[in-house]
């Protein structure tokens, strides 16, 4: 009996601990306004398609937006972030963010993906085309190929 008195405590302790840090998780995700980035993004996707399918109905979406809910999302980041980060991360994670520094993270974060991703993209194509350039002078290919005898 008192085994199992004992063994009902620790479980409602660990799930209270999980508890705990589900709402520590959720707090990040809030600070960090990961939740409306992932608004924005899908309602850049619906303006895509809005866009392309100019005759789509007013009301064609409305499926779709109870899949995309911020809180269906976040429910489906919080065990990602348990997996990588420990409470006590969460918690320090918490505390920068809620800075001045972090908010300014946050708040320049888009702007910074956006020229990242640029940046990179030209980057690589240019490197792309410079190791291309140099097997086609190793194999000695000419470009265009010289015509057929």
């Amino acid at each position: 009996m008192k085994k199992g008195i004992i063994l009902g405590f620790l479980l409602l302790g660990i799930n209270a601990f999980s508890q705990s840090n589900e709402a520590k998780v959720r707090e990040l995700i809030s600070i960090t306004r990961s939740d409306r980035m992932l608004s924005i993004g899908f309602k850049e996707f619906m303006d895509h398609y809005n866009n392309k399918y100019k005759d789509l109905p007013d009301n064609f979406w409305d499926e779709f937006k109870k899949d995309m809910a911020p809180e269906r999302i976040v429910t489906l980041y919080i065990p990602i972030y348990k997996k990588y980060f420990s409470d006590a991360d969460i918690d320090e994670l918490i505390k920068f963010y809620k800075t001045p520094a972090g908010q300014k993270l946050i708040e320049n974060m888009p702007s910074l993906m956006t020229e990242s991703t640029e940046v990179t993209n030209k980057f690589v194509e240019a490197f792309n085309k410079k190791v291309n350039d140099k097997i086609n002078e190793h194999y000695h290919f000419q470009n265009p190929p010289p015509p057929a005898r």
